[in-house]
């Protein structure tokens, strides 16, 4: 490999440790230029091979003006993460997320509200909104959906100037793609060919193919292809969703023990199937010597399909009662080892068919005719849609009443147990031990229980348009001064949908009570054998009303209400639906998930007489309309001669909003029978109208206290948005059906609720950095960071109580309610140390390690100035590497320290808890040998997660588990090939 690179005074380069992290050890960290200003030829250097770009690296590093980072691509075909999100992940300063064997979120400094862009323009990437799972667990901002493969490479500015974008509170991360007109040869073909294997998965195919080609030295178009499947298989422990936990009066016998108890336990099967297809265009034409237009189209189709089967195990519901015999807690209160007798013992087949899809259009008209003044033109169009089915179903292994018009109703599985006991032993991963295993896999004792199916549907629309230009005044020429100005319009939509799949039953006999003066409708959204007529409860004789027992005075759709909601299927009536599976170290029946595939037509099946249809669910649904006007003036002066280079500016912002969403009427109507069993049909509507300016300078300098150390400094305010689930969501109400005996048996109670805060500010701070460089020899640099940012107003979950009108008896119930709110602020502040070195014997290393101290305004019952969530306080990343006569090996690990995730509220009436979540530490060991055919075939071996690493959170203390997964190790095997003619 040979390539050409050259110095440049403007040139902005990676820190130490991106040099690597691209695929198959011939990947560079490169340069990249100052925001509008083009190269400037000061002497060629030709490298070749690794060893040799890592020492070109450095001295373009030494040139640099910005506080950022870089990955680039060198070669077409060689791209060695799953995402740019796992591009980044050794970056100094830099930590991502991960989910289900993925990288998904970045995080610069441990904060996770930044901005993503293309080429510096706005970007949408699929996720920027979207629920995982039953419990509709909210994501955000993911970039698992963008091939490495699309991607010339990617800047982290830790620090902006003022004609940077604004919107990252943490950084900017900006997507580059490839210039067609830059390629080496006239014609181009690059791309790779690799299987991959997952832990207890089979292989899967992945590829890409790059084709460029050059028509003339003014006009070149490059286009990339890449497809990859992945499978993965993961054991988790779930349930975290759940709000009911509770602590006091635990009941024990006959008395009661107080010990931190969930309301329920998962233990998940969990598969993830994922097809993943992307392409991106570059026209690079040069109309005239000084007029350049290029154009970039990016689209990615991210396909996500994941099943999951669980067992439930009840710890704070479903009548559990703690044996005193074996029952162990620590001094906290949280449960080591104990039995636990519940009427209740399920499955859980779940499956959600996710699709993302995103284009990205962007056009440029570049005008440099070598005078003083130059300039852009520039237009962007993004698009996306994400699209999702979930289905889910209950299978029942203790026994179960539905309605056949009896008050004592039917129990189609009336061989099963009475009742479920299990024994707990505490650990990051708990075990459960069934003392009657065979209730699981008894055809006749299995029930298929209750089935529904939910929804979503987003899309975003963004598009803007900015012009830049760029003077040199005269009277500056002898301080290279270099004035630059421009303005930006844009407008951004979101629209985001949540949708309910209801029944109507109006066919079946079912009335409209809504035409009876009632507040229901002959829909449905639980399709449970227990549920009988809503019209039940209307009194007897009114017109068309089923029968329902012999009295005025029944008890309603669960009491002797005829049957409803049909067929009973058990798994010895029906053994086609089942499949067997070991959960947790238990063998146990499931509804088949193969079945539930497409969710809307596995549950249309189950009961064809009956219509479905979508509703959406007002409620957690929202639109959301954002317009920024944005100009900005910044001056550079200094230049390699001076031994200095400043920047001062400031970009001014004003952003108009409008949210519509809805909240819980006084009075709630349902499409459907209830809040539990429907969507509410008169919301009320809310539209908020806000605007807001801001104005953010910007100052960075750069100084040579000698030619081989340097001092860097810079300071910023900056703004990012809100988190738009925040900002959109109504209020939501959450019902659990009582199981306790007395008045409100079987009646359906207020727990807990949320909603989001259409005047939540975006959060805004201040930020203060300075760096000192050291390079020696062409191959060697130590350098130190300090960082401290002052964020304004910290976003907050407040908790309060909240008296909510539902079935029980007194006509409402007192539980918890939890919202957003901005509160007083926080603060980050650390250091980042970076070391790497090449030795003549083929051997070399990077390394980095991030120090970050944060408090915020964050409280809960145990502890107050919470760290501000997503900051882990240590990480670093170490990478050996050696390269020789064809031959490369690389092994890296990265590892971050445990970090605070916001707070957990739950409990009832008095019993109300605030808890701290915490992300466990984690550390991952990747490695990679490589071997060079010739110079145009390499094969290579890659693996992921070598040491299988698990992960998980736990709430307050270390030994209160709430999630665990199972690390999953991946092995890709394959080659890569360039030809250029």
């Amino acid at each position: 490999m040979t390539t050409k690179s050259y110095r440049s005074r403007t040139a902005l380069l990676c820190a130490a440790s991106a040099m690597v992290l691209l695929s198959a050890g011939q990947a560079l960290a490169q340069a990249a230029p100052a925001q509008n200003e083009e190269p400037s030829q000061v002497d060629e250097v030709i490298v070749t091979g690794f060893r040799a770009s890592l020492a070109n690296a450095l001295n373009l590093k030494k040139n640099s003006n910005l506080i950022i980072e870089s990955v680039t691509a060198e070669d077409m075909g060689k791209f060695p993460d799953q995402n740019i999100a796992e591009s980044l992940q050794r970056l100094p300063g830099v930590q991502i997320d991960r989910e289900n064997g993925q990288g998904t979120k970045v995080r610069i400094r441990g904060l996770d509200q930044n901005v993503t862009v293309l080429n510096n323009e706005i970007f949408v990437s699929g996720l920027e909104i979207f629920r995982l799972y039953e419990g509709k667990i909210t994501q955000d901002n993911s970039l698992e959906g963008i091939p490495s493969q699309l991607i010339g490479g990617v800047d982290v500015y830790k620090s902006p100037d003022a004609s940077l974008l604004e919107g990252g509170l943490g950084g900017i991360i900006n997507l580059k793609t490839r210039n067609a007109r830059d390629l080496a040869d006239d014609t181009t073909i690059a791309g790779d060919i690799r299987g991959q294997k997952g832990s207890g998965t089979d292989w899967t195919p992945t590829g890409s193919l790059v084709l460029g080609h050059k028509f003339s030295d003014r006009f070149a178009v490059l286009g990339t292809i890449s497809y990859d499947k992945t499978d993965s298989h993961t054991d988790v422990l779930a349930g975290e969703n759940r709000g009911g936990w509770a602590f006091e009066d635990r009941p024990q016998g006959a008395g009661t023990v107080d010990v931190w108890s969930p309301e329920y336990r998962y233990a998940t099967y969990r598969d993830q199937e994922r097809k993943r297809l992307g392409t991106s265009v570059n026209l690079d034409f040069a109309l005239t010597d000084s007029l350049q237009l290029t154009g970039d189209w990016f689209h990615s189709d991210l396909k996500i399909l994941t099943s999951e089967a669980s067992i439930k195990f009840p710890f704070a519901n479903e009548n559990a009662n703690y044996s005193a015999a074996g029952f162990t807690k620590d001094t906290n209160g949280v449960l080591q080892t104990g039995t636990v007798t519940a009427n209740s013992a399920e499955g859980t087949s779940y499956v959600q068919n996710a699709e993302a899809k995103t284009d990205n259009f962007q056009v440029g008209l570049n005008w440099d005719n070598g005078g003083r003044l130059t300039g852009s033109v520039r237009a962007a169009y993004s698009t996306s849609d994400y699209v999702s089915d979930s289905g889910n179903n209950d299978v029942r292994y203790t026994q179960y009443t539905v309605r056949n018009g009896t008050a004592a109703g039917l129990v189609p599985n009336a061989t099963a147990p009475a009742t479920f006991t299990y024994t707990y032993t505490n650990g990051d991963n708990p075990t459960f031990t069934p003392a009657n295993p065979s209730q699981f896999t008894t055809p006749s004792s299995v029930f298929a229980k209750s089935h529904w199916v939910f929804g979503e549907r987003t899309g975003i629309d963004n598009t803007s348009a900015r012009i830049d230009f760029k003077y040199r005044p005269e009277f500056g020429e002898n301080g290279n001064l270099v004035i630059s100005a421009g303005a930006r319009y844009a407008e951004r939509k979101v629209d985001s949908d949540f949708l309910l799949l209801l029944a109507d039953y109006s066919g079946k006999g079912e009335l409209n009570g809504q035409a009876l003066g009632q507040d229901w409708t002959p829909l449905g959204y639980f399709q449970d054998g227990a549920i009988g007529y809503k019209s039940c409860g209307l009194p007897a004789g009114t017109p068309g009303r089923p029968n329902c027992g012999q009295t005025a005075t029944d008890d309603g759709r669960f009491g002797a209400s005829p049957a409803l909601i049909t067929p009973y299927q058990t798994a010895a009536s029906n053994p086609e639906r089942f499949e067997l599976l070991t959960v947790g170290g238990i063998s146990a029946l499931f509804q088949n998930r193969d079945q539930m595939k497409n969710p809307v037509q596995w549950l249309s099946a189950l009961y064809p007489s009956t219509p479905f249809k979508y509703y959406r669910d007002p409620i957690q649904s929202f639109n959301v309309k954002e317009k920024t006007t944005t100009g900005y003036m910044m001056a550079d002066a200094g230049s390699a001669e001076d031994r200095y280079h400043l920047n001062a500016g400031v970009r001014v912002v004003k952003t108009e909003l409008t949210i519509d969403s809805s909240a819980t009427p006084t009075v709630p109507n349902y499409y459907g029978t209830d809040s539990w069993n429907g969507v509410i049909s008169n919301p009320e509507h809310i539209t908020t109208s806000r605007s807001y300016t801001d104005v953010l300078p910007s100052f960075s300098g750069v100084f040579d206290v000698t030619d081989s150390d340097k001092v860097r400094v810079s300071a910023a305010r900056v703004m990012s948005r809100q988190n738009l689930f925040q900002l959109g969501t109504g209020s939501s109400y959450n019902f659990t059906r009582s199981s306790t005996p007395g008045p409100n048996l079987n009646r359906f109670l207020y727990t807990n609720g949320s909603g989001g805060n259409p005047e939540l500010d975006p959060y805004r701070a201040s930020q203060f950095d300075a760096a000192y460089e050291r390079y020696f020899g062409t191959q060697g640099l130590l350098s130190a960071a300090v960082f401290y940012k002052n964020v304004d107003s910290f976003i907050q979950t407040d908790t309060v109580s909240r008296t909510v009108a539902d079935g029980s008896v007194e006509g409402a119930t007192a539980g918890i309610f939890t919202q957003p709110v901005n509160g007083e602020g926080g603060e980050i502040k650390g250091v980042e140390l970076a070391a790497q070195y090449a030795f003549a014997n083929g051997l070399g290393f990077t390394a980095n390690y991030t120090y970050s101290d944060s408090k915020s305004s964050n409280a809960n019952d145990y502890q107050d100035n919470l760290p501000i969530p997503g900051v882990a306080k240590h990480a670093f990343n170490i990478q050996g590497y050696y390269e020789a006569h064809g031959f490369e090996a690389r092994l890296s690990y990265a590892w971050r320290d445990k970090s605070y995730q916001g707070n957990f509220a739950f409990g009832s009436g008095a019993d109300t808890h605030s808890l701290g979540t915490w992300e466990r530490a984690y550390g991952q060991l990747d490695g990679q040998i490589g071997y060079a055919v010739n110079d145009q075939i390499k094969v290579v071996l890659e693996g992921i997660n070598l040491t299988k690493e698990d992960s998980g959170r736990y709430l307050q203390w270390e030994n209160l588990p709430f999630r665990y997964a199972t690390g999953d190790r991946r092995v890709v095997i394959g080659a890569r090939f360039k030809f250029g003619m």
